[in-house]
């Protein structure tokens, strides 16, 4: 079972699918949600996220599993 900021930040990837590494810190401290790089590294280890480069750009995404968890 997720816990409530895991599910906070996997509903900003359901809204985004992709973003950067610094939009992301910035919505996840607008949106409250403490230590918000270690739930996504978090997220990221149980293959609910995954980290790639974009047109240079370090990002992340959600992954098929992420959308599932995020949809229960």
């Amino acid at each position: 079972m997720l816990s409530e900021s895991e599910k906070q930040v996997l509903g900003v990837f359901g809204k985004f699918q992709l973003i950067r590494k610094d939009e992301l810190r910035r919505v996840l401290t607008e949106s409250g949600v403490d230590e918000g790089i270690v739930t996504v590294n978090k997220l990221s280890g149980m293959g609910y996220l995954k980290f790639i480069e974009a047109v240079g750009s370090p990002c992340y995404t959600i992954t098929q599993e992420g959308i599932r968890v995020l949809k229960t």
